[in-house]
């Protein structure tokens, strides 16, 4: 990114003011250093003044042209001489949009930038942004103060959350065992427990082995540790079903190959037995030791479960159709074993570049922008939104675009199955989702990368847009998390077969050299292809829901690219 020589401008202090009216003044006194310095070596704000530049502060915003009208607007204000909406004259200075400019405006090192803010963040959090954790909270201002510095309409919608956290984890039975704690499992007593491991019951005779009362008919497993397979029902109800049957604690092991961690959705000490998940090739060896004898385990689990608040980012253009949104967001939280600098540190910088660069343009349907919290604890945060959205507002978002893990390791380009075809959605996804899985599919082909579909499976932040009674259209990118990379896959995308996507999902070792940087970028290109699509028009999603059967969106007529934006005006006074 350019960082133009704009040191010999001697900006007041006053037009900084107009241009964001409600900093507080200890950011408009560090945004007064404009005067003296370049704003390459400026420092935005207090906590990431290391880290964070006015490199982040969208272009427009930075021209000579800018700043020379900004002060010419401050002291004609003062002057009594103006009478205008500011956010009508900076709209006019704004570009046309094109998805070749955006792609264009979209660099290798401004995402870079951004990934070791948020491993900052985390090496100063005891190397987590969990939701509810100081790497986090600073994480959320992070983004929330870039875009308000941008010129978005921001709101940070804040609500109180259940916060899980595990203190310490292990698992012996004969040598350790790695074992991931569900979140909100209850602690072991102090030292563990030690007790023969119990099969629930065998999988051989149980389609869903755990999910119901009947599967501890005539298993004795008071004061046991209850050993269960993946599949069937939710981790609650087995973890409900194992302590109702006395069982001491309980282990999960995955069905499928790979680790296995998850979370039992609600807090609720007094019906859960303490639990953990293991891989399937663990379990299957603690199966096979079973069927040949009696073992021993110690499982030691202690947690810390709390009410703590936390809050969603949200960032909305005061440009653009205002009742045909294009929405994209990604989650902003990890999980508490670590910083989660691709899960979800890639998406949602990738968010954060698009509205910086998306805010020197002119935009004929408005652009939302979302930082979601507490994914990792199950969609907490973007089920809230869309739970609290009123059905008119609800009407006026387009799409949703969901970036979730765009940088892994061992990465595959897939796109959400917006159509259906590859057969593996758990259910019908909204009218229109086709049309935005074949914008990203289509702009793949046309740089010659290979994509593979990925189900909708309500593993992120687009389950409560495309779930029933919300019906958004959605889609997205995703380049893996646990699964494994098939030889075909290898094929297509290079890498390693046999190997998870990202080696390091959930871990501590999802660090700023856990990304991937060619995928990263692709992944941010082919998201400013599509929003810039979209923004333009969204016509092919709404063809799509048409030809569905759907009644059509009332969309009123948006501003033309010279429409004046609704922003507020500065007269004589306003600054008394």
């Amino acid at each position: 990114m350019q960082s133009p020589n704009e040191s010999s401008w001697q900006v007041p202090v006053c037009a900084l003011h107009l241009v964001d009216p409600g900093l507080s003044p200890s950011h408009r006194a560090q945004m007064s250093k404009l005067r003296h310095e370049p704003f390459s070596q400026i420092a935005a704000w207090g906590d990431i003044k290391e880290k964070a530049h006015f490199e982040s502060v969208p272009q427009v915003a930075r021209s000579s042209r800018m700043v020379r009208f900004v002060a010419f607007v401050a002291a004609a204000t003062l002057a009594g001489c103006v009478c205008a909406s500011i956010d009508d004259v900076i709209n006019s200075l704004k570009l046309p949009l094109t998805s070749e400019k955006l792609q264009k405006d979209i660099t290798l090192p401004a995402l870079k930038i951004h990934a070791k803010v948020l491993q900052s963040f985390a090496d100063k959090s005891n190397g987590t942004r969990v939701f509810g954790s100081k790497g986090h909270n600073a994480s959320v201002d992070y983004v929330a103060t870039i875009a308000k510095l941008a010129g978005y309409d921001v709101k940070r919608q804040t609500f109180p959350y259940d916060f899980s956290q595990v203190l310490s984890q292990s698992f012996t039975a004969g040598s350790p065992i790695n074992i991931s704690v569900m979140t909100y499992s209850p602690s072991t007593p102090t030292g563990g427990v030690t007790a023969p491991l119990v099969l629930i019951p065998d999988p051989d005779a149980a389609p869903s082995p755990g999910c119901t009362a009947a599967d501890y008919s005539g298993i004795d497993v008071k004061g046991k540790i209850a050993l269960i397979q993946r599949g069937g029902c939710t981790f609650a109800i087995k973890a409900t079903n194992a302590k109702t049957a006395g069982a001491a604690g309980a282990i999960i092991y995955n069905n499928v190959d790979g680790t296995l961690s998850g979370t039992l959705g609600v807090p609720d000490a007094t019906a859960y037995a303490p639990v953990a998940g293991i891989s399937k090739a663990d379990g299957e060896s603690l199966v096979a030791r079973l069927n040949g004898g009696a073992v021993t385990g110690t499982l030691n689990i202690q947690t810390l479960n709390e009410q703590r608040y936390s809050s969603n980012v949200i960032a909305t253009s005061k440009a653009g159709n205002q009742s045909n949104i294009v929405f994209i967001g990604g989650h902003l939280d990890s999980v508490a074993a670590g910083p989660g600098i691709n899960d979800n540190g890639s998406g949602s910088i990738t968010v954060l570049e698009l509205a910086i660069q998306l805010a020197k343009y002119k935009l004929k349907n408005a652009v939302r922008f979302a930082w979601w919290t507490a994914e990792e604890y199950g969609l907490v945060g973007s089920e809230y939104y869309v739970a609290n959205l009123p059905e008119a507002e609800r009407k006026k978002i387009a799409l949703y675009i969901n970036l979730d893990m765009v940088a892994s390791p061992n990465y595959v380009y897939a796109i959400y199955d917006g159509d259906g075809s590859a057969g593996k959605n758990p259910g019908p996804t909204p009218p229109g989702s086709g049309a935005i899985e074949k914008v990203f599919v289509d702009y793949l082909a046309s740089k010659n990368i290979s994509s593979v579909p990925t189900s909708f499976d309500g593993r992120s932040d687009y389950g409560p847009f495309i779930a029933e009674g919300v019906n958004i259209p959605a889609g997205g990118l995703f380049t893996g998390a646990e699964g494994i990379k098939t030889p075909e896959q290898q094929k297509l995308f290079g890498g390693t077969a046999g190997v998870a996507y990202d080696v390091n999902y959930h871990a501590k070792g999802d660090t700023y050299d856990n990304l991937n940087f060619t995928a990263f970028l692709v992944n941010a290109k082919a998201s400013a292809h599509a929003i810039a699509t979209f923004i333009d028009s969204t016509k092919v999603v709404d063809d799509e829901k048409a030809a569905a059967g759907l009644a059509p969106r009332q969309i009123a007529p948006g501003p033309n690219d010279n429409a004046p934006a609704q922003g507020k005006h500065l007269c004589v006074g306003d600054l008394a």
